[in-house]
């Protein structure tokens, strides 16, 4: 099995458990707000809300939109979805409020703290390398407890461009002081961070929790299913 030197691995819904933490995030908002003004409950305004986030995001890392267009269109969209009055100054207020909670969540990925004990003593270095904003980032690996398994923070935003451009995998090649033959790179999404790092020639390891189908003529060097599989792997 081929040794890497360095790992780079993506953070949001690969090691820290983003979904189901900032979904606790925007209920407690939802609720501070009493959005079942407008909303036929939670459920109506969180789906509402996703599916055109997923959109937007999609759009920020092909960098056809700013962050602060992201934030403002997230929040305001479902409002105006529903006829609320003054969706701006109301998405403008869950924004805020939730920047204020979004970094709080503790949950991680199923075994993600087990292989991270396991990976951190057999790699020269271990880095984050995410699409995810600066002031969220690392608060989020504190409150979960994971700062001190990684020598840094590849971040899009510190860099100014997004996963997949190659210019981001390059910049981490640098950061970490190595090449593409002795660097891996780990991640959920297949797009931004398996196409990105074969981009530039950096195996990858696909998480694919869900079981999604794979492009056959785009197959990663491999993937799993649970990140307990890292261990076999790596």
């Amino acid at each position: 099995m081929k040794h890497y030197d360095v790992l780079f691995i993506d953070l949001d819904d690969t090691l820290y458990d983003f979904s189901s933490n900032s979904r606790d995030a925007y209920e407690e908002v939802y609720t501070l707000l009493d959005y079942d003004r407008y909303f036929d409950g939670f459920q109506h305004y969180y789906t509402i809300y996703t599916d055109y986030n997923a959109q937007l995001w999609v759009r920020y890392a092909a960098g056809e939109i700013t962050r602060d267009y992201l934030n403002a269109e997230r929040y305001t969209h479902p409002l105006r979805v529903v006829g609320a009055p003054d969706p701006d100054t109301l998405g403008t207020r869950f924004w805020h409020e939730s920047m204020q909670r979004l970094p709080l969540g503790k949950r991680l990925m199923p075994h993600a703290r087990e292989v991270l004990d396991y990976l951190r003593p057999r790699y020269r270095k271990i880095y984050i390398l995410s699409n995810g904003f600066t002031e969220l980032q690392a608060r989020k690996m504190q409150s979960a407890g994971i700062t001190h398994y990684f020598d840094g923070m590849v971040l899009s935003e510190d860099i100014g461009v997004n996963k997949p451009h190659p210019d981001i995998f390059l910049h981490a090649l640098r950061v970490a002081s190595t090449t593409a033959d002795n660097a891996l790179m780990v991640g959920d999404n297949f797009e931004v961070d398996i196409l990105g790092a074969r981009g530039v020639g950096i195996d990858q390891i696909y998480y694919n929790p869900m079981n999604k189908p794979v492009p056959s003529e785009a197959q990663p060097t491999h993937v799993i299913n649970s990140l307990v599989e890292l261990k076999e792997i790596l």
